[in-house]
């Protein structure tokens, strides 16, 4: 018996993504009059199949690309700090669409923060607040609280919209090394390390999201 592949699996039982729907293996994702990014359904499906089994992504945010998997996926987790290097107590962030995909990783005193992301500012900002203890301490490392983003990129917020979860979200890039802002150079560096690319431009940004603890309001990157 032939074992299809798993994009080929899914496509089979997806016709309604088949309609109007162009599969360019060259990568087809582009941007759209500069500001709209076209985002295939099928690539976003597939995406978040991966990420709920366990596997690591890398995709374009507000300025570089990220690695990325599941906020509960312990070994997934693991697996993007040794492709990082990067010692796990400095903790990890996590992106998402809406408010609701990050409540189950808060506190209590965190719960009663939420409203910071109601705010607007003229950059990006991750926000501190305290964390469940519940939370494994590979994602949040030593600290009591853990870095959060509700992101406007349309490539992170169709992948948690798809996946209906916020997304473990770092550069990638190893420990002192330059971050990588194209696709390309995430495959060549790390193509068979991360399980699938989500292929697109990132959102334009020259530097990284502001960082502000929502609890003392202290800003800790500008």
């Amino acid at each position: 018996m032939t074992v299809l592949p798993i994009w080929k699996r899914l496509w089979q039982k997806m016709p309604h993504y088949k309609k109007n729907l162009r599969v360019n293996q060259s990568f087809s994702d582009h941007w759209i009059g500069q500001t709209l990014a076209y985002i295939n359904p099928f690539k976003m499906h597939v995406a978040a199949q991966i990420i709920h089994q366990g596997g690591v992504i890398a995709y374009p945010t507000e300025a570089v690309y990220g690695l990325g998997c599941h906020p509960s996926a312990i070994k997934a987790i693991q697996r993007i700090l040794d492709i990082k290097r990067r010692p796990w107590q400095k903790g990890l962030i996590l992106v998402a669409s809406k408010v609701d995909q990050i409540t189950p990783y808060l506190s209590d005193e965190g719960l009663k923060l939420i409203d910071c992301f109601n705010e607007t500012h003229k950059r990006p900002v991750t926000w501190l607040l305290p964390v469940s203890p519940e939370v494994s301490p590979l994602l949040r490392g030593n600290h009591s609280k853990i870095a959060i983003r509700l992101s406007q990129n349309p490539y992170v917020k169709a992948l948690c919209d798809a996946a209906n979860s916020a997304l473990v979200s770092t550069s990638a890039n190893r420990a002192g090394q330059p971050e990588m802002t194209t696709a390309e150079e995430v495959r060549c560096q790390m193509a068979g390390e991360v399980d699938m690319i989500i292929v697109g431009p990132t959102g334009g940004h020259t530097r990284p999201s502001s960082i502000i603890d929502a609890q003392t309001r202290e800003v800790l990157r500008a």
